[in-house]
């Protein structure tokens, strides 16, 4: 249940400077941030994952996220005003209408880096794949029903395990050249979502490798820019090591051989973190991704956070090694560069109802000496199992990047935020308040 904190205007400016600023959780008044809590769709699981949305420029507002929910799988958009009022703009979609009777545990939920577009990509209800995308909606972008063009009888498996946007080069069968689309990870083999393949034409897939006869798990997928105009694909394999392979791959191949083979880390350092399904790379710009990764559930909940150099393919300062963290987003403020990451089984007074912590990215790349958080975000009021931080993004609003928090059928928006110093992290972005 929320609270409102109502300050007086006169004295505003004096009480927020003299209030702990993450003990806000109401936009009332002069609070920092908006909760939203579920609206009146037939999800029983509001907010299971988080993207950004639109731009102004797209929206004709000031931001939008979009929100997928669960029980049985919905698609909802939330909008804000310059001024951070929020409305629903999309009440709902019931994603069954795509194939998707049930969500993935946890759901592969992607924006692009380059537009207002966003990517579903989760098991469908007949034996298949489905990748629905779209820009203020969702509808079928490709299915994925298997590929025999690996060999004589040989199938793809029905689960994804990753994805990631990639700018990829132009495919043969294909007029139009696609810009940035959704490369999915089954196993050992991705899959590009060419957009308008003739009907029963193989999907395009590649089995990638390491340079000798041992194919990869992929964890986790992630891209890059590369300097030919195409991105190149990034691949953290369950055995914990870091791969880069050329965009080729997303139109398929036999065999994929790294652009840089093999190892993550020089000689003698200890193995990377094995990711399990849901762990992500985020890019940071063309040289630096961030890497975040956790166990499958059934296997612990230890999780592991580090800056990797894309060219190199080996950490740039420090890592966090820690239990519980699930989700992570880049943020760019004037205050510089931080890792957002969400811990959704943290326990806050005693209640286990999650928290967000932020970490700064230092101006040599990696995560700041030493790695602990700059600032922390949890509700004010914490609820047991409020699975605050399942997901988080990182939103455009008038201009600058907010953060935006999922939790058990909420969604907080967060306009202005400071460091545990009392600095800011980024000043009031609300207009005409």
């Amino acid at each position: 249940m929320r609270t409102t904190m109502l300050l007086v205007a006169a004295a505003a400016s004096a009480s927020l400077a003299a209030c702990k600023w993450t003990d806000f959780d109401d936009l009332q008044g002069q609070t920092w941030v908006d909760s939203t809590e579920k609206p009146d769709v037939k999800s029983a699981d509001y907010g299971v994952a988080i993207a950004r949305g639109a731009d102004a420029s797209e929206s004709g507002s000031s931001g939008t996220l979009a929100v997928i929910g669960a029980g049985p799988g919905t698609y909802s958009e939330l909008g804000y005003t310059a001024a951070g009022a929020s409305s629903l703009k999309t009440n709902g979609l019931v994603l069954t209408s795509l194939g998707v009777m049930t969500l993935d545990s946890p759901p592969i939920f992607l924006a692009s880096p380059t537009s207002s577009e966003v990517a579903l990509v989760t098991t469908g209800d007949t034996g298949s794949i489905v990748v629905a995308a779209g820009k203020h909606t969702l509808e079928i972008h490709q299915l994925f029903v298997g590929n025999t063009t690996l060999g004589a009888g040989a199938g793809i498996a029905t689960t994804p395990d990753a994805a990631t946007y990639v700018h990829p080069p132009p495919f043969p069968a294909i007029a139009t050249p696609p810009d940035r689309e959704p490369l999915v990870a089954v196993g050992d083999v991705v899959m590009g979502t060419v957009y308008g393949l003739p009907t029963n034409t193989p999907q395009p897939a590649c089995k990638l490798g390491d340079g000798t006869a041992t194919a990869i798990k992929i964890g986790a997928l992630g891209s890059v820019a590369n300097v030919g105009g195409t991105d190149d694909v990034l691949v953290w394999s369950a055995a914990g090591k870091l791969h880069r392979y050329p965009a080729s791959v997303f139109n398929g191949c036999p065999n994929a051989t790294p652009v840089i083979p093999l190892a993550s880390t020089a000689t003698g350092d200890a193995p990377m973190f094995a990711p399990g399904r849901g762990s992500q790379i985020l890019t940071i710009d063309a040289t630096r991704v961030l890497l975040q990764g956790h166990q499958d559930t059934t296997k612990g909940n230890a999780s592991f956070l580090q800056v990797y150099d894309a060219a190199t393919l080996k950490p740039v300062g420090k890592s966090v090694a820690k239990d519980g963290m699930r989700s992570a987003a880049f943020l760019k403020t004037d205050a510089g560069e931080f890792a957002v990451v969400g811990l959704p089984g943290a326990a806050i007074d005693g209640t286990t109802a999650g928290q967000v912590e932020i970490y700064r990215i230092d101006p040599a790349g990696g995560l700041a000496d030493p790695a602990v958080p700059v600032a922390i975000l949890h509700d004010a009021q914490p609820e047991s199992n409020e699975l605050f931080g399942r997901s988080v993004a990182v939103v455009p609003f008038n201009g600058k990047q907010v953060i935006a928090v999922a939790a058990d059928n909420e969604i907080f928006m967060y306009f202005r935020a400071n460091l545990t110093s009392g600095t800011a992290l980024y000043a009031e972005t609300r207009q005409g308040r």
